[in-house]
């Protein structure tokens, strides 16, 4: 979604709807896709200021945290971008973008994948269970067992040589 400033009327509020088409591939242990985004911003320019109120309706597609299967997820947002051209005003809160025209896709992409916890774990899921070779622990189990095991070194042996 790119807004042209000069297009806007001054202090008047101006809705643009639009749909936003994101990668396929984004992070497979985390976000898979993004099938669908839809967001309506009410924009406002301020000749310094331009207010940008979005309303984000995304569908996402996240990984189970226990089967890496995929999980659907439903995202409706409400953000506030504020805008400036004036390299001094720009802080945290006011972003500096020195062109009229604008690309919101990078500041909506980031709210989505924010919005996506990083363990989504599909209904019904379940850790696997312990197996032939292999057994499943919880990391606070394995911290514990690497805290008490005595980490052997080649260098060991030389506490043995008598040099004296």
């Amino acid at each position: 979604m790119k807004i042209n400033r000069l297009l806007l009327k001054p202090n008047t509020p101006t809705i643009v709807e639009e749909e936003i088409i994101f990668p396929e591939a984004i992070d497979a242990n985390h976000v898979k896709r993004i099938p669908s985004c839809k967001v309506k911003a009410t924009l406002t320019d301020f000749d310094d200021v331009l207010l940008a109120d979005l309303e984000i309706n995304a569908e996402v597609i996240a990984s189970c945290a226990y089967t890496l299967e995929d999980v659907p997820l439903t995202k409706k947002l409400k953000e506030r971008l504020s805008f400036t051209s004036d390299e001094e005003m720009s802080d945290e809160d006011l972003y500096f973008e020195p062109n009229n025209e604008i690309d919101l896709d990078p500041y909506i992409f980031s709210f989505i994948i924010a919005s996506v916890p990083h363990n989504v774990h599909k209904k019904g899921a379940k850790l696997p269970e312990p197996g032939n070779g292999y057994r499943v622990i919880s990391e606070e189990e394995y911290l514990k067992e690497q805290q008490t095991k005595k980490h052997s070194s080649p260098f060991d042996a030389l506490d043995d040589l008598d040099l004296g």
